[in-house]
């Protein structure tokens, strides 16, 4: 579309964290002195990048509405005690109701910055969705169309996660009504394989932190070959894709198989440990702690 290649990532998932950068040729009419882009364009390239991953906490419709109510009754008690009289004309409800609209608006904020990148392998490198917007004479125009990309971006990966909870939700309501959801003690009875055919984390009830640490890692850490291990993993991958980081599924099968080579590493235990305490707490939707622990994570792993 218009010229942007995306060279990393999948338009149908997008994973949130973006980069986008041009190159940038040399202006014929340049003047010799500074322009405001200089220290932003390394070895020619200019690089933009933003992460949309970490959402604030929104306050709810109801919260905004009582905090907009008791501002609007503070001033109207206010115009009362001076002795200001409101306009004949002027329809109190319908004020009250147009600032209920306005506060709610949703506002895409773009928390994006400029990117520290030396060359384009090192930007083919990181973990994200990367797009090169192509050549420019000069840095004006790159700029304008890099910055207006991370608003697009986000728009469409807000829409897909909002997709993604709608068919979350008509599947569990759809094994709700046949009946189909499994407990932890469910899945203790299967001792052939790790889950159930067809059980995902989506129909499952249960306390997930004791299925993790009674159920899920004994299990594949007894595996007797490596390709029993492979078979089975790839059955927790299936359990859990309607997980939303699939970064801490990968990093429990990481920390599984260096355990499975040596027993004793202290990281792979860590790792292993901090993971599935994070998946538990973003399954009971404790976001602080979540990040809490990802940090932790990225102490070990940097």
């Amino acid at each position: 579309m218009l010229g942007i290649e995306q060279k990393k990532g999948n338009d149908e998932q997008l994973c949130g964290r973006m980069i986008a950068y041009a190159r940038i040729l040399p202006s014929p009419d340049a003047e010799p002195a500074e322009t405001p882009f200089d220290d932003m364009i390394k070895n020619g390239l200019l690089t933009l990048e933003g992460d949309f991953r970490q959402a604030e906490h929104k306050p709810s419709r109801r919260e905004v509405n009582r905090a907009v109510d008791a501002k609007f009754n503070n001033f109207l008690k206010t115009m009362e005690e001076n002795g200001v009289e409101l306009p004949e004309n002027l329809d109190v409800d319908a004020m009250r109701e147009r600032l209920h609209e306005l506060s709610n608006m949703e506002v895409i904020p773009i928390p994006a910055r400029i990117g520290n990148f030396n060359n384009e392998e090192d930007i083919l490198k990181e973990d994200a969705d990367i797009y090169y917007i192509g050549e420019f004479i000069g840095a004006n125009q790159a700029h304008y169309c890099l910055t207006t990309l991370p608003i697009y971006y986000q728009a469409k990966y807000r829409e897909q996660a909002k997709r993604n909870e709608m068919d979350m939700l008509n599947e569990m309501l759809l094994q709700f009504e046949e009946g189909d959801f499994v407990n932890t003690e469910d899945i203790q009875k299967d001792t052939e394989e790790l889950f159930p055919k067809g059980l995902t984390l989506n129909t499952f009830m249960g306390d997930l932190s004791k299925l993790l640490n009674v159920r899920v890692i004994p299990f594949l850490l007894a595996c007797e070959s490596d390709s029993e291990y492979d078979t089975q993993i790839q059955l927790f991958y299936a359990f859990m894709k309607g997980y939303p980081d699939q970064k801490d599924i990968k990093r429990i099968d990481k920390a599984l198989r260096e355990l499975r080579k040596q027993s004793d590493s202290i990281e792979a235990r860590n790792l292993l440990e901090l993971s599935c305490k994070r998946i538990n707490a973003i399954y009971n939707e404790d976001s602080q702690l979540a990040s809490e622990l990802l940090k932790q994570i990225e102490t070990i792993e940097n």
